[in-house]
């Protein structure tokens, strides 16, 4: 194994801060696969599963890992069966993970594929994608909350969208309401702003009766809660970021804790101390809280805190907590969004700003091109990745190029280069001969090196790299080398699994696809060998081997998008040409 993919697989190795969630290296496959350890599976075992923690810790696991493959190109999870006499076709998945995947996904067959291999199960996840203006990552949470009449509900995806989209457009919105016109008042109309401002009098109350009942009921502006003492400090802190999110992204409101159920008045019994307490974790755990502002002014959130006295008989009681909450410019989480990705080789969760950047940003994200080591290795690769995409694009006809001995509905590319590839080395054109023979339809794409097209380090020793796409099997990239004694299958592996995540990240290929990969070893006598075949090796779902010739359209053209484009790379030469130019004449001049 090289050192680079050594060290690639040594930093994908790493655990997910806490979560059993792992790289797998030992691995055939050209895939991104996770590891989440050992899981029980169907639904009977999970529903005996006496460790509740337990299996609620297994399903984040799972779901997040799906998360995690769903924003990152796609890929395979691994978990070892827990339970024995485990059989996916009698025993099915589990109920709580079935509702997590369809909760995450439009519709979870066009993402997941469930296979058991013996002790393991394999869940082919497929990159995240949508043909129409939807979310554009996955998310398991948004943390986005809003009010819904009298609750607090967390935003999906689908929500959270419009709300960001909204917002963005806006650039935010003022902290204050709009005022409408006053109304003629009418005894026998009630409306929802009648309860705000009931709820707002008894906010600005300095004394409370014991056992007195309100006249106003729980509403969008308005919660009501009562804990018992011992607990009130702990349940406060939990509720807190939900409500504080759902009211600010709203109207504002108002939360008061010590009303019963009745809607009476019964307060809990404290020290000034431990309202003091209360204070302090009110202001810590809303200042904690996560915003993301279109606005210019980038405010805070702004709340008043109070505990307003309960008196029985003239006597102080207990209190009543009184949390107001004004409406915010922009967003307020109540937590990070639950989305994940796979970032610098780790399992990562996306910060609020990156996941709304993710959400709100309807193109796709292009990543940067690699920096090549020098302008003559960049303008080499100009000149290969373009002849590439005009023949993917077939935009010049005479790159294509139809080998002597194969059915005409098999095309190579790029035509020079072929033809020189195949006159310096007879056995290689047989070998292609042999290998498309079986080929009803496609496109052999030769490169000089298909790691380099893709920003990957090229390595010296590989003759040339093909990829193949066709109408009868999954892509097949081929790897054709000249030294006996090299391990090629790493680079291979990693060139693979690279243009499998392009082509959906980059791409915009929307189906579900597997590269498969096959290394060929060419003697200077000519003779050829195969050191190497990935089909042999693994087994995938039934849906991932279906092509067909849209197939290859779609395929052909996420490749044009995902190879360097001619105007950007031209232009750093340029641009490099010109500054050294510069540099030679003040030189020149200044000598």
């Amino acid at each position: 194994m090289d050192l680079a993919r050594k060290e690639f697989l040594r930093g994908n190795g790493l655990a997910a801060g806490k979560m059993n969630i792992s790289i797998d290296l030992d691995t055939n496959y050209a895939e991104l696969v996770l590891n989440v350890g050992r899981v029980t599976l169907g639904e009977n075992n999970r529903k005996k599963m006496k460790d509740c923690q337990l299996r609620k810790q297994q399903n984040e696991n799972v779901s997040r890992a799906v998360c995690a493959l769903l924003n990152s190109g796609g890929g395979f999870i691994k978990a070892e069966v827990e339970n024995k006499g485990y059989s996916y076709k009698k025993d099915g998945i589990g109920l709580d993970l079935e509702n997590s995947f369809s909760n995450m996904l439009p519709f979870v067959p066009n993402f997941l594929d469930f296979m058991q291999n013996g002790n393991y199960f394999h869940i082919f996840v497929k990159s995240w994608s949508l043909e129409t203006s939807g979310p554009q990552t996955a998310t398991l949470s948004s943390s986005l909350y809003k009010r819904d009449v009298t609750s607090a509900k967390v935003m999906n995806a689908s929500a959270a969208l419009e709300f960001l989209k909204d917002m963005e457009k806006t650039g935010g919105r003022a902290y204050l309401r709009p005022e409408f016109p006053a109304k003629r008042a009418c005894v026998d109309v009630q409306e929802e702003s009648n309860m705000e401002a009931l709820a707002a009098d008894f906010f600005n109350r300095t004394e409370l009766g014991y056992k007195e009942k309100l006249t106003f009921t729980e509403s969008t502006h308005v919660e009501i809660k009562n804990f018992s003492t011992e607990k009130l400090l702990q349940r406060i802190t939990e509720i807190l970021p939900q409500y504080v999110s759902a009211f600010a992204n709203t109207d504002g409101g108002y939360l008061f804790v010590g009303i019963n159920e009745d809607k009476e008045i019964i307060g809990f019994k404290a020290e000034k101390s431990y309202l003091t307490k209360l204070e302090e974790v009110t202001k810590n755990s809303i200042g904690k809280l996560p915003v993301h502002h279109f606005c210019v002014e980038k405010g805070t959130i702004n709340y008043l805190c109070k505990f307003l006295g309960v008196y029985d008989k003239g006597r102080l009681c207990g209190y009543v907590y009184a949390l107001r909450v004004e409406r915010f410019c922009c967003a307020v989480f109540a937590k990070k969004p639950d989305s994940w990705h796979v970032k610098d080789n780790r399992v990562k969760q996306l910060t609020e700003k990156e996941w709304i950047q993710f959400m709100v940003d309807s193109e796709p994200v292009w990543e940067e091109l690699p920096s090549p080591a020098s302008t003559s290795s960049l303008v080499s690769l100009v000149s290969q990745s373009c002849r590439l995409r005009e023949y993917i694009n077939f935009k010049i006809q005479p790159l294509r190029y139809h080998l002597p001995g194969l059915s005409e509905k098999i095309t190579c590319a790029p035509k020079t280069f072929c033809r020189n590839l195949f006159s310096q080395h007879e056995g290689l054109k047989q070998l292609i001969c042999e290998e498309m023979g079986s080929v009803s339809k496609g496109s052999l794409i030769f490169s000089r090196s298909w790691s380099l097209d893709l920003g990957l380090q090229e390595n010296h020793k590989v003759l040339c790299d093909a990829l193949l796409i066709s109408q009868d099997k999954p892509p097949v990239l081929y790897t054709f080398h000249m030294v006996q004694d090299e391990e090629f299958k790493d680079y291979s592996t990693q060139t693979a699994q690279t243009l499998k995540q392009k082509l959906a990240k980059i791409g915009g290929y929307t189906k579900k696809v597997c590269v498969m990969t096959k290394i060929f070893y060419l003697s200077p006598e000519g003779k050829t060998s195969c050191q190497y075949d990935l089909n042999s090796q693994v087994i995938y779902p039934e849906s991932y081997y279906w092509t067909t010739a849209q197939t290859m359209k779609d395929l052909e053209k996420a490749l044009s998008n995902i190879l360097p484009k001619e105007n950007q790379i031209f232009l750093f030469v340029c641009l490099f040409r010109f500054c050294l130019f510069v540099c030679w004449f003040v030189y020149f001049f200044l000598r």
